[in-house]
Order: C-alpha cells, then structure tokens, then sequence
C-alpha cells in the first residue's frame, strides 16, 4: 500500500501485483492435491516456482484494471469420495473467503470463479481435474457458515461487488458503454433490495399504488470524489460511487451483523485513479 495525502491507496503497481500473484501462488501449493498452476500456456510447477511464475504474471498481465486467467490442475481420488462439484465449492482453502476478498462468483459453465481480493487481484479463477489411484485428498470440515436470508443470498453481495470492480475497469479503459451498462445495473439491483423490502414493510407483493419511496442511490449522487475533465467518465463514476454507499446500508437490512465493503471499493478505486491518471496521462 501506498499513502497519499492522508489516504491509503491499494498499490496497484505491475511489481506490487506481480508480488501478490506469486504469494497466492505460495497458497495454491500449500494444498498437495495441486499439481500445476497455468496462466496462458506458461504452466507453473512446485519445482520451478519462482522462475515461471514471473513468466506467468508477464505472459497475462496487460494493466492494473485486467484481471488473471489462472487455471489449477487437481489431482482426485479415483474413488469419488471427493467429487469436482465438493471440491469447488471449497474455495475457503484457497484463501478465498469474506475476509480475504471484496466479490466474486462461480461461473458454472466455465467451472470457473470471477474474483477481486481485497488488495485489488482479480481472477478467473478455473479448475481442470485429474483422476489418480494413488490421489488421497480428505476435504476439512467447513468452517461456520452463517445463516442466509433468502431473500438476498450473499452470492449477490458478493456478485455486486465484483461487479462494481468489473465496471471500474471498463471506466478506466474508456469502455464507457460496457461500464455504464454495469454502473446502472447494479444501480437497479439497490432498487430490486428496496422493492423486497417494501414487500415486507406492507405485507404484499402487489401494490397498485407506489409509496413516493425515495430512492436509495440516488441520495449519493453529486458526490463522488474521483472526477476527470471527461463528463462520461464522471458521470458512470457517480453512479458507481452512489451504489456502494447505498448497497451497504441496505445490505443491512437483510444481513445486521454484515461488514460494508464500500470502504475497501474506494480502496481499489483509489489505486485505479493513481494507475489510471498515469497511464492515460
């Protein structure tokens, strides 16, 4: 991290990240049922670790807003007492957890999951199997998994959150039709959060007249810190801005015990502007 008038910003630096990569590489290996690492077609192995990982990071990396393609080859036991569908849902091993990240989700299609830690890596995140007589893999027993409300699963909290990062990416890039498409999105999911809870504040699912409800996001609009000299770009920051804020206090609603993640958002926003404004300049 770095500091800069007061505030700390997430270093988003090609060595500051290629650091990160190479110690979530440490963690991935820490696990024995792991054979090989592959980003692009650099494949990365316990014996030649720190060579190609460096290879790897430069063959996939492009700048601080893309995101690494990483592929893990696991070896499983031929008895199927640990099927590929357990084995991927227990991305905690990983490190992966709340803590530890800001969004991600699962792709099922891809088996693969779209991820943004905290420190601002993100990953696809794939997995390729592999059958073996001599594999013995035992999952650990999952830690304490907190009740979900049904309402608003937290695979939405944390899909929105890597959202949020996957439009601030695109912003950075002058994509601003991708971006836009994003910020709004997630705007109107701060919307869909407000039509549940009036369902629950009135008891019903119908209403034939509205409530003059103000709406959530909009309270934030106008005040977002990160402009530029483009209104397009200024105007997408906005909305991405007023949609954190709001996001975290309506998450409460259905979560009270739930931590607000805008915080760290600016974080790694704060690292894009630092990036951006250099690239770009």
């Amino acid at each position: 991290m770095i500091e800069k008038e007061g505030n700390v910003l997430i270093d988003l630096s090609k060595e500051a990240m290629a650091q990160a990569f190479e110690k979530f590489t440490d963690r991935i290996f820490a696990l024995q049922e792991i054979e090989s690492v592959t980003v692009r077609d650099i494949v990365i192995t316990r014996k030649d670790k720190k060579l190609s990982c460096r290879q790897a990071f430069e063959a996939g990396y492009h700048d601080c807003f893309s995101d690494v393609d990483l592929s893990v080859k696991v070896r499983l036991p031929k008895s199927d007492l640990v099927s590929k569908e357990e084995y991927m849902k227990r991305i905690d091993r990983f490190g992966i957890s709340t803590d530890a990240v800001l969004g991600y989700f699962f792709v099922p299609a891809n088996q693969m999951y779209r991820i943004i830690f905290k420190n601002g890596m993100r990953y696809d995140f794939g997995f390729e199997f592999k059958y073996c007589e001599k594999a013995a893999l035992e999952l650990e027993e999952l830690p304490d998994v907190k009740e979900e409300n049904a309402n608003w699963p937290m695979e939405n909290i944390n899909r929105f959150w890597f959202v949020q990062i996957q439009a601030l990416g695109k912003l950075y890039r002058r994509d601003y039709l991708i971006g836009g498409h994003l910020a709004n999105m997630n705007c109107n999911d701060t919307l869909v959060m407000q039509m549940i809870m009036r369902d629950f504040e009135y008891g019903t699912n119908h209403h034939r007249y509205g409530h003059s409800e103000e709406l959530e996001y909009v309270r934030e609009l106008g005040k977002c810190p990160f402009v530029t000299d483009n209104q397009t770009f200024n105007r997408i920051a906005d909305h991405l801005y007023a949609a954190a804020l709001a996001y975290d206090r309506l998450a409460k609603h259905f979560y009270p015990e739930y931590q607000g993640r805008s915080e760290t958002f600016f974080e790694i926003w704060g690292g894009y502007q630092e990036e951006g404004l250099r690239k770009f300049r």
